[in-house]
């Protein structure tokens, strides 16, 4: 199996090196990921910018672009054909609407639109204890039950930190936490904050999942697409007819 691995933290992330070392045993790694750190970043191309491509090592590059531009990269700039993608190990959850933003998940995403299957992988924050040790348990759950798939992602958590011992690994829908956002003004900037506020999470969604000591796995559609939305406006349609 050839996995092209990627991240958003940087090519020389922490996460991501974890990876490298622990995939070897899955098939041929090849690591192409952002120079620099880019959460956030989503699918955010450079679609009209110029990129460099640094190779640091054998089979490990850096792209001066986004987490989606690294993917873009690797397949037709250096013509890496992967069976898989491979993102992460983020440095902090993407779970509930932070799946919308994370650049993690936006390279997962891109090779999803390419029609490659794809694993986003996230931990606590600055733990990756966990990931160290339930990273076998979880890829040896996937390829022997088929789970990859070129129709969506697997995004995958690792449980908190604060847990002991994973109580296994849970198929889960993204939860929806309720989060206060607000700035903080420091001189002639603006600062970015948030909290997230009390509430129990409703059991099978990836909150769940985390806070009760399991490894969830969320399958997520490429562009936002919803088969009950569609299923409810066609209905809806119908009935009016």
């Amino acid at each position: 199996m050839k996995i092209l691995l990627t991240n958003d933290d940087g090519y020389n992330a922490e996460g991501i090196r974890l990876l490298f070392d622990k995939l070897q045993k899955y098939g041929d790694v090849i690591l192409v990921a952002p120079e620099e750190h880019m959460s956030g970043s989503s699918m955010s191309r450079a679609f009209w910018g110029k990129m460099k491509v640094i190779e640091h090592e054998k089979n490990v590059y850096s792209v001066s672009g986004t987490p989606a531009d690294a993917v873009v990269m690797a397949l037709y700039a250096l013509n890496i054909r992967p069976d898989v993608v491979i993102s992460g190990i983020n440095n902090g959850y993407n779970i509930s609407t932070d799946t919308t933003y994370s650049g993690t998940i936006g390279a997962a995403m891109e090779a999803t639109k390419i029609g490659i299957p794809a694993i986003a992988f996230s931990a606590d924050w600055n733990d990756f204890d966990h990931a160290k040790k339930d990273l076998d348990y979880v890829m040896n759950f996937i390829l022997n039950k088929n789970l990859l798939s070129d129709k969506y992602l697997l995004n995958v958590n690792f449980v908190r930190k604060t847990i002991k011992k994973t109580k296994g690994i849970m198929i889960t829908d993204l939860g929806i936490r309720p989060t206060e956002y607000y700035y903080e003004r420091e001189g002639e900037y603006f600062i970015s904050k948030r909290n997230h506020l009390p509430f129990e999470p409703e059991e099978g969604t990836d909150i769940y999942a985390i806070r009760n000591g399991y490894i969830s796995i969320t399958p997520l559609k490429y562009g936002n697409q919803t088969e009950y939305g569609l299923r409810e406006l066609r209905n809806k349609v119908s009935r009016s007819e």
